[in-house]
C-alpha cells in the first residue's frame, strides 16, 4: 500500500490577504481624516499664539516709546507699514516678538494713553481680531471654509 503524503503548504492564501488590505484600507480611511483636524487645529493655535506674541510685542512698544517721551497720552495706531497714522513702528514689534515677518501679512493695533484697545492681525490670509474688554484681550478668527 502506498502511502500519500501531502505537501504541506506554508503561507496564506490570497483571500486572506484581500481580508487583511481591506481591513488595513477601512481603518486607514476612518484614521486620516481625524489625523488631518489635528494638524488643522495645532495650526489655527500656532497663528492664535503668534498674533497673542505680536500683541504683546506692540503693547511692549508702545510702553517703551510712551516711556521715552516719542509718543504723548491720547490715541494712536500702530502697525506694520507705512499706513500707520501714529506713528510705525512694525519691524520693531516683529523683531520683540521674534515671529516670521513673512507670516504675519499686516497688524494694526489701536491705543489710548499707551494700552491698547484693540486690533487686528493677518497671518498667512487669515484675520485675527483682538478685543480688550475689562482689560482682559481676547481673540477670534472668522470660520475658515474649505
Amino acid at each position: 500500500m502506498k502511502k500519500t503524503v501531502k505537501a504541506s503548504k506554508k503561507g496564506f492564501t490570497l483571500v486572506e490577504l484581500i481580508v487583511v488590505l481591506v481591513i488595513l484600507a477601512v481603518l486607514a480611511a476612518m484614521l486620516v481624516p481625524a489625523l488631518v483636524g489635528y494638524v488643522d487645529k495645532a495650526k489655527a493655535e500656532k497663528e492664535y499664539q503668534t498674533a497673542a506674541t505680536v500683541y504683546g510685542a506692540a503693547q511692549a512698544t508702545i510702553t517703551e516709546m510712551y516711556g521715552r517721551d516719542a509718543i504723548t497720552t491720547g490715541s494712536g495706531t500702530i502697525s506694520k507699514g507705512t499706513t500707520a497714522k501714529s506713528f510705525s513702528y512694525g519691524k520693531q514689534v516683529l523683531s520683540l516678538a521674534g515671529v516670521d515677518s513673512n507670516a504675519v501679512k499686516s497688524f494694526t493695533f489701536s491705543y489710548k494713553n499707551y494700552i491698547i484697545t484693540g486690533g487686528d492681525v493677518y497671518i498667512n490670509g487669515q484675520q485675527y481680531h483682538l478685543d480688550i474688554t475689562n482689560g482682559v484681550p481676547s481673540w477670534s478668527a472668522p470660520k475658515k471654509t474649505t
